[in-house]
């Protein structure tokens, strides 16, 4: 429902939407990739204070 508001130019006229520039689509990918990071950064995180993975796969474990 939320793309159907931003690609339909009809809608998003009713909600006064404007597409984005380059830079804030830069801004927008930037930030999305941040709480990836933070997770990657955690998990090795815990296996060097936990000596072990932590977050793994369950079939692996089987």
């Amino acid at each position: 429902m939320q793309v159907t508001v931003v690609v339909i130019p009809q809608i998003a006229d009713v909600f006064k939407l404007v597409p984005l520039n380059k830079v804030q689509w830069l801004y927008t990918i930037v930030i999305s990739f941040i709480p990836l990071i933070i997770m990657e950064i955690q998990k090795k995180l815990n296996e060097i204070k936990f000596g072990k993975i932590v977050y793994q796969n369950a079939k692996l474990e089987k």
